[in-house]
């Protein structure tokens, strides 16, 4: 146990109107080692799906470019950046709540109850109905019409879809459900690795600051 910490801790404590004794006080520089472990792990997974989301935005792009015709890329395209970049500017923002965060001995507390409410927003709206849903689907649906130009040869995008035939819905109905009920689980399991396993490791710290300072 370092020195400073615990002389930092003792000092914070002569502002309280209890002073802690020597366990309360390794139990607050416990309390500190914990959250800032789950903090720095909730860090790295945001910079994982960053990492990964962006190349993969980029090859995306790429494709479009290089294997559709000019008049499948002004549909596929502009639909592609709005949600690739709404995606990861929205991982980068939430990544940036955190990013400078440390959770220190005098602010315990605060930053505690501040890094759990910024993450959980986070959290809560990957493992809410309108990602599981509806976002998860449709970006299912939208890879599988991308790859319908490709082997179109030179007809537009309105033929294609009028030309398939009622086996043809059914197979991409069906890929599209099989699919979806794979990819939702996975995102949920996932999320829950990255993000919420971490997330409670936070709230039982608040909680067991809590029940020092009763």
């Amino acid at each position: 146990m370092d020195f400073n910490d615990i002389k930092n801790v003792w000092k914070n404590s002569f502002k309280d109107e209890k002073l802690l004794n020597k366990e309360e006080i390794e139990a607050k520089l416990r309390i500190k080692g914990k959250s800032n472990t789950a903090l720095n792990k909730i860090k790295k997974s945001y910079r994982f799906e960053l990492i990964l989301g962006i190349p993969m935005f980029i090859g995306i792009i790429i494709y479009l470019f290089a294997f559709l015709d000019y008049s499948y890329k002004i549909f596929f395209i502009p639909i592609a950046l709005l949600f690739f970049s709404w995606a990861i500017s929205f991982t980068w923002r939430n990544y940036n709540r955190v990013r400078k965060t440390v959770i220190s001995n005098d602010q315990l507390k605060p930053a505690l109850i501040k890094t759990i409410n910024d993450i959980e927003r986070y959290v809560n709206f990957n493992m809410s109905s309108l990602v599981k849903f509806i976002i998860i689907p449709l970006s299912f649906a939208f890879g599988m019409l991308m790859g319908l130009p490709v082997t179109a040869e030179d007809k537009a995008f309105s033929e294609i879809i009028l030309s398939l035939g009622s086996r043809s819905i059914i197979k991409m109905v069906l890929i599209l459900v099989i699919g979806s009920a794979i990819m939702i689980p996975f995102s949920q399991y996932m999320n829950k690795k990255l993000y919420k396993q971490h997330l409670d490791k936070l709230k039982q710290c608040l909680k067991e600051f809590e029940e020092i300072e009763e």
